[in-house]
């Protein structure tokens, strides 16, 4: 009976893991951009030792997120420092603590005191040549579809306009993406594209999360009630291996 019960909880183990995923999906909901994540992709291996029978499987999985790219709603904002990229697509990002440049869809930009060009999480907005965007003091900035950005410089006459660099995207279709250890899109073979300012931008918008609530929800149900099954299964299996031991039991 031990590999009844090797099994459930296997399946325990798997179930614990989509419940975090799903959790991590509920929380982001607000977020803007955010690309909700899929249940891991898992393979069978047979648990082996001493040349013996492989009679116990274990369920293995990749560290490598998969996520879903369907593009979230686009509302529009009026702000200044929103932004968001219509169909496909990406902003290039070097997050704060995290494993080097990668792909995002976040737009509530925020300009630093320092001029670093930020999103909401304090992820550096990169250019077209991979590194950090740093603009000087403006009273206005401005990005048009193909990620050029123009500022209006405070102190200067109204209408006065200098280009200030170009906000790198890439449009991705090609590209495998996954989320990595540290929560970021990247693509599977590591190496990062270079820009190809493909995406289209839209200045005043938000992306909003393609995470469902509903879905969310009626996973976690699913979820709780497989996850008492198994249980069930274990609590089954220690009545069968008693019943068993009764009946192999000396008379008494």
């Amino acid at each position: 009976m031990d590999r009844v019960v090797y099994l459930a909880l296997n399946s325990l183990k798997a179930i614990k893991v989509d419940q975090r995923i799903n959790a991590n999906n509920l929380a982001n909901i607000q977020v803007p951009g955010f690309k909700k994540d899929m249940p891991m992709a898992r393979s069978s291996t047979f648990l082996s030792a001493m040349d013996q029978y492989q009679s116990r499987v274990f369920v293995s999985s990749n560290d490598k997120m998969r996520f879903s790219d369907v593009e979230g709603y686009i509302e529009r904002t009026e702000g200044k420092m929103d932004f968001a990229i219509r169909g496909e697509g990406y902003f290039f990002v070097e997050p704060a603590l995290g494993l080097g440049p990668a792909l995002s869809r976040r737009g509530d930009f925020n300009l630093r005191s320092n001029g670093d060009l930020v999103d909401g999480a304090g992820n550096f907005l990169l250019d077209n040549n991979l590194q950090r965007i740093n603009l000087p003091a403006a009273r206005r900035v401005i990005i048009d579809e193909a990620g050029k950005i123009i500022i209006e410089p405070f102190g200067s006459p109204d209408g006065t306009r200098r280009n200030a660099g170009i906000l790198g995207t890439i449009l991705g279709s090609d590209l495998d993406l996954v989320k990595d250890a540290d929560g970021a899109i990247r693509p599977t073979s590591g190496a990062m594209p270079q820009p190809d300012q493909q995406a289209i931008v839209l200045q005043g918008s938000l992306e909003k999360s393609n995470a469902d609530s509903l879905d969310a929800l009626l996973r976690n149900i699913e979820g709780q009630r497989t996850f008492e099954l198994n249980v069930k299964f274990i609590k089954n299996a220690e009545e069968l291996d008693k019943a068993g031991t009764r009946i192999m039991g000396f008379p008494s």
